[in-house]
């Protein structure tokens, strides 16, 4: 009897729980100035399915055919489980490539190094008890040699400057987003903001056009307007995107989930390298241990490898890094 009561309260927890994970399928669909609400169960989605996961196993232990309920809804919601969790361990170290290289197919291949990382200002307001973290992130990227680099919320300073010396920039500026690269560029520009979106077209076998993002942040007085200025920042960087005469690579921190109406306008048409390379639930936030808000997107004709996540606590935001194959 007792346990019958137990059952039926944990009964009535599962099917608000489901509730909540079915609704949530909706959010990368629904524009948050219809229904801004809808966007918290994109950051809600992981701890929703584990959830319902446990209460899946739960009742297939106590023998109860409330297990349907949990695997139908978890099966419905397969495509966001990929973009929060990924298996596709897909490598190609420098030995590999150089036998790709001796395929005369893939001998003008070309395979580039991408990192993305929002610095948070090089700990320029001390959120990190630690005053060498500026000098620590130069000489990480000095020391990982990336071809190219995204970086977020920057701040020009003695130190960051070397940065400029080390991809040969003969001029430096403090711009909050910087795209450095040791291809030549053709053109640069930006969208909007400075602050928001800036690109580059980079020679390389293939010409391609790189955008580094930073969406609006959220802040928990003004939530609504948050999620709505990112969708409407997004949708103007997508037709941008969408017009671009190259195949394009989008780094940046996007400030919302994969399961988002922000993620969702930006991916369209693209392939995400967490998804194609990466291992894991992904995140990319410290302090939130499910929460993926920075991305390396590319055009689908391009291959990625080796995606990974930086494990180095030197900002809010943990580098992210992969390898792409320019044909």
């Amino acid at each position: 009897m007792i346990k019958n009561n137990i059952d039926r309260i944990l009964f009535f927890i599962n099917s608000v729980i489901l509730l909540l994970l079915l609704i949530s399928y909706l959010a990368p669909k629904i524009h948050p100035d219809f229904f801004w609400h809808i966007s918290l169960l994109g950051i809600l989605f992981p701890f929703l399915l584990i959830l319902n996961t446990l209460f899946a196993v739960y009742w297939v232990i106590s023998w109860r055919k409330y297990f349907w309920a949990n695997i139908v809804i978890i099966v419905l919601g397969l495509p966001y489980i990929d973009n929060t969790i990924a298996n596709q361990k897909n490598t190609l170290d420098k030995k590999e490539f150089s036998q790709l290289k001796k395929n005369k197919k893939h001998q003008f291949d070309q395979l580039i190094n991408l990192i993305s990382f929002n610095v948070r200002l090089f700990n320029q307001n001390e959120n990190i008890d630690d005053d060498k973290i500026e000098n620590k992130i130069v000489e990480m990227i000095k020391e990982k040699k990336p071809n190219v680099l995204c970086l977020q919320e920057f701040n020009l300073t003695e130190s960051t400057k070397e940065l400029f010396d080390a991809f040969n920039y003969k001029k430096n500026n403090d711009n909050k987003l910087q795209i450095f690269t040791n291809y030549r560029v053709i053109k640069s520009g930006y969208i909007k903001s400075k602050n928001i979106c800036i690109y580059k077209d980079i020679v390389l076998n293939d010409t391609i056009r790189v955008y580094n993002i930073h969406l609006q942040s959220n802040w928990v007085k003004t939530m609504k307007s948050s999620y709505q200025n990112r969708v409407n920042e997004a949708l103007k960087i997508k037709k941008h995107i969408n017009n671009s005469p190259f195949p394009v690579i989008v780094c940046g921190d996007f400030n919302d989930t994969p399961l988002s109406y922000t993620y969702s306008t930006l991916k369209k048409g693209l392939a995400d390298s967490f998804q194609e390379s990466g291992i894991g639930i992904g995140n990319s936030y410290v302090s939130i241990p499910t929460l993926r808000i920075d991305y390396i997107l590319h055009s689908q004709k391009y291959e990625s490898y080796n995606y990974k996540k930086l494990k180095y606590k030197f900002s809010d935001h943990y580098p992210i890094s992969c390898d792409i194959l320019i044909p």
